[in-house]
């Protein structure tokens, strides 16, 4: 029986083992995280010991190194600059207080707990509509609250687009949110580190399914309200059947199993192959879907009052040089026009009207005023350069072969025929329907390709942005649709089709 430790020996060893782990600072808190709820505080754990030995002290110092290993192995494999609040995620984008609040309201509801049986959510919408701003609220709303249970944003400038550091990602937050879940996968990685080199199926299983069971059964009151996981950009994961197969493990372990802690935000945009999972009625059943919209009313106001609150904030701060009731009416409807409902264009106008590295948001709204009525980028000055960005990726996925005649699709959707609808233009261009969807498949976040039961429903543009920007010689570079090119290539191709079918009218 060992006699009671004197409490000078005590701080002796606690200093030995303070140096043997290298965490003199952290100690403290990695014990705390470390025993259970029903141990002793650890205010009165060391200080005061009675009857503590020197073995006890060696197995939590060899906890603590189990656990600090594992959580640098899973540091190792994720992406930290993924996260929500990630010091790398500079001014990431965030919804106005004034805007988008009946979906902000629906996302929190649900979220929280409603009471549905839903426990996936689908937020959808084309380019630069604002699906990130959305998912960012939220995350830092849940945060707040204590019921953000990680998040992982995708973003291919970024290079934040890697499908194998999704879930260590998502381990790790998981981990540093809740100490029993930590528990569970620091013992199962501790016995077996190779989990992370395993497929992602078995990850999902090993390192969230499974340890939240074991939670649900053994320590019901871990994790006593849903905590919502946010994966946003998904379309943005470098890897389309990565893409499918997150939606696929996700929606399959949610039909399975009637209740779980665990709640899913998706965000993406509508691509083809995501499309066709979501178009899939088994979805439906477990997955509560959402759209952002640009051509409702409620969007379109969102705009006026998004402009409205920002051209003020300027307004003020330049008060010096700009008068009251700037900007003038004439320019604000000018950029109401311009973006419909579409946020996200008008966020990139404000953001270049009010760059502080410049300080002249008059000067700036002038050469915005003039890009907007048709005029070009004044001196190469585009105030639509990060939405144009976007553009090219969408265009630069597209592979090589079925390039040219994509173009010559969209030549003939702009210049010659835009209201003609998806048969017809197959038709015209000697295409068959599964060679004509490919062609087309990179574009679902720009323009509405109707699908194989809606082959007679008119294309349509999301926004005319799109459109604008493939016109423009200088914003569009080699993805330019010269008009004088694509009249001809229409003639030409006219003639062809009479050839082949001009019998049939004789």
């Amino acid at each position: 029986m060992f006699t009671a430790l004197m409490p000078s020996t005590m701080i002796r060893l606690q200093i030995l083992v303070s140096q043997f782990q290298q965490q003199v600072s952290v100690f403290h808190q990695n014990v705390c995280r470390l025993v259970a709820p029903t141990d002793p505080p650890i205010s009165d754990f060391l200080p005061n010991a009675h009857n503590f030995t020197i073995s006890q002290l060696y197995a939590i110092s060899n906890n603590i190194q189990s656990s600090t290993t594992v959580l640098q192995h899973l540091m190792e494999k994720g992406m930290p600059g993924a996260i929500h609040n990630s010091s790398d995620r500079n001014d990431p984008p965030q919804c106005h207080p004034s805007t988008r609040k009946s979906l902000k309201e629906c996302v929190t509801k649900w979220g929280m707990g409603d009471g549905s049986d839903w426990r996936m959510l689908w937020l959808l919408g084309f380019a630069a509509v604002g699906k990130s701003a959305i998912a960012q609220t939220i995350a830092e709303e849940f945060k707040e609250a204590g019921r953000l249970g990680a998040s992982f944003f995708f973003s291919w400038p970024n290079h934040l687009n890697d499908p194998d550091a999704i879930i260590p990602t998502l381990v790790y937050q998981l981990a540093m949110k809740v100490p029993e879940y930590k528990q569970i996968i620091t013992r199962r990685l501790a016995d077996d580190p190779w989990i992370l080199k395993r497929n992602r199926h078995t990850q999902f299983r090993e390192l969230i399914i499974e340890p939240f069971h074991i939670l649900m059964t053994q320590h019901p009151h871990a994790v006593p309200q849903p905590l919502l996981i946010i994966i946003d950009g998904l379309d943005e994961c470098k890897d389309k059947q990565a893409q499918c197969e997150f939606i696929d493990m996700i929606s399959m372990h949610v039909q399975q199993v009637d209740e779980f802690p665990l709640r899913w935000m998706i965000c993406s945009r509508p691509e083809w192959h995501l499309e066709s999972m979501i178009s899939d009625p088994d979805y439906h059943v477990v997955c509560k879907q959402e759209k952002l919209n640009v051509y409702d009313g409620e969007a379109q106001e969102d705009v006026r009052r998004l402009l409205e609150t920002e051209f003020d904030t300027i307004q003020k701060r330049y008060r010096a040089r700009l008068p009251d009731g700037w900007p003038p009416e004439e320019c604000f409807d000018r950029i109401i026009w311009a973006a419909g409902g579409h946020l996200g264009l008008a966020s990139f106008v404000l953001k270049f009207i009010g760059d502080k590295g410049y300080g002249d948001p008059d000067g700036r709204l002038k050469v915005c005023m003039r890009f907007l009525r048709g005029g070009g980028a004044l001196g190469g000055i585009n105030p639509l350069h990060a939405l144009d960005l976007l553009y090219r990726q969408i265009l630069l996925d597209i592979s090589a072969d079925d390039l040219s005649m994509t173009m010559r699709i969209l030549g003939f959707l702009i210049h010659t025929f835009p209201a003609s609808n998806a048969s017809d233009i197959a038709e015209f261009f000697d295409l068959d329907f599964g060679k004509f969807h490919r062609l087309l498949e990179q574009l679902h976040s720009v323009l509405h390709v109707p699908l194989a039961d809606e082959f007679i429903t008119r294309f349509s543009f999301y926004h005319a942005s799109f459109p604008d920007f493939l016109e423009d010689r200088v914003r569009s570079g080699g993805f330019w649709l010269d008009l004088g090119v694509m009249d001809h290539d229409i003639a030409f191709q006219s003639l062809h089709w009479l050839e082949d079918h001009g019998k049939a009218f004789a």
